[in-house]
């Protein structure tokens, strides 16, 4: 039997593009500072002077125009800076009107649904409103009714009206039978 293959481990040049493509940033082999070798149990940096000083690798491995690591320029110090306390305000300033509004309308919407009145269902007939409802129609007969718009210029509501305009119209008595509908 063969021995099982270890995991492969992805590197940066793993993880570069084809052709000459090199990663930006080497791999990080070593702690960069002296106090963190010996942190880590490496122990001095005498101990291993194979590892480059701090001062001769370039910032965190990057080096991305591949040239030398150039000089750090030196840092400016910083300066804290500290705002000044505000001074305690002379008088007590009465809460603002808008406050005062907006609580007086949340104790205005959270009063009981009860108080309020309700409004009376009426038919839209007698309310003087038009009815309305919905047309299902199949495809063939709303692509038609689409042209039929197109062409005609009219909306698919004028030609649907007109066509029950007429249609009640050849009807017989249905004039009568709404007439004593609406009385009662």
């Amino acid at each position: 039997m063969s021995e099982p293959k270890p995991f492969a481990s992805l590197s940066p040049s793993l993880l570069a593009r084809k052709g000459a493509a090199r990663p930006a940033m080497r791999p990080q082999i070593m702690p960069l500072t002296a106090e963190d070798r010996q942190r880590m149990g490496f122990g001095s940096a005498a101990l291993a002077p194979e590892w480059p000083a701090p001062a001769e690798a370039d910032d965190l491995g990057w080096n991305d125009l591949g040239e030398d690591a150039a000089a750090a320029a030196p840092v400016a110090e910083v300066v804290a800076i500290a705002a000044e306390p505000l001074p305690a305000p002379a008088q007590i300033v009465e809460r603002p009107e808008v406050l005062r509004q907006i609580e007086s309308l949340a104790d205005v919407l959270s009063a009981p649904a009860a108080s309020a009145r309700r409004r009376e269902r009426g038919t839209a007939l007698k309310e003087g409103r038009k009815a309305a409802f919905t047309l299902r129609l199949d495809a063939a007969r709303h692509l038609r009714l689409r042209l039929a718009c197109t062409v005609d210029n009219r909306s698919a509501q004028q030609i649907v009206v007109e066509a029950l305009d007429r249609f009640l119209e050849s009807k017989p008595g249905l004039d009568d039978l709404a007439r004593r509908a609406l009385r009662t």
